[in-house]
């Protein structure tokens, strides 16, 4: 049984481990930075690293998965997926990890953030009632068309600077999603 002791030591690991990357992808592209270089920025062993993670790729994935759990307990609070609220919300977490976003875009990894949130939105159209109950052949093409429609919408905006409100954002593409 691990003691709570060992998982904020964890938690403070991983948070190393991550505040270390975003720190070296300021300067380097994804590829070229080693795990050497992550575990000796971050201050933390070569073992420390391999108890959390198999690959530096899992940082991201493992960061991503808690953003959007984050984002899915509030979510389900709501009736629907798809509304005003949820929106202007998604729009409030990105532009909190802004330097994130930035650094997928600028190391062509976004491929990750689209993988997230298609499963992210999945697994939230499944817990959630939703208003376009469409049968279950539809059901998985409907999630990549909003998922991949809202992450385009996010890299975009990023790309610009993220210029616009959130409360703009949710806005514009609530009339999308209601034409």
């Amino acid at each position: 049984m691990v003691n709570k002791s060992t998982n904020i030591q964890n938690m403070i690991t991983k948070e190393s481990i991550f505040t270390s990357l975003m720190i070296l992808m300021e300067k380097k592209n994804f590829k070229e930075i080693s795990i050497t270089e992550i575990t000796k920025k971050a201050g933390v062993s070569r073992m420390a690293f391999y108890r959390n993670y198999n690959i530096k790729e899992d940082i991201i994935t493992t960061y991503l998965d808690e953003l959007f759990n984050e984002y899915s307990k509030e979510v389900m609070q709501k009736e629907t997926l798809y509304n005003y609220e949820n929106l202007r919300l998604y729009f409030s977490y990105f532009r909190k990890h802004e330097k994130l976003i930035s650094n997928l875009i600028n190391s062509s990894l976004t491929n990750i953030l689209l993988e997230k949130c298609i499963e992210s939105f999945y697994e939230l159209s499944q817990t959630i009632f939703c208003k376009n109950s469409l049968l279950p052949e539809k059901h998985k093409f409907w999630i990549e068309y909003m998922a991949g429609g809202l992450y385009n919408v996010l890299i975009e905006w990023a790309k610009n600077g993220m210029k616009q409100s959130d409360d703009y954002m949710a806005t514009t593409v609530s009339e999308f999603i209601n034409k």
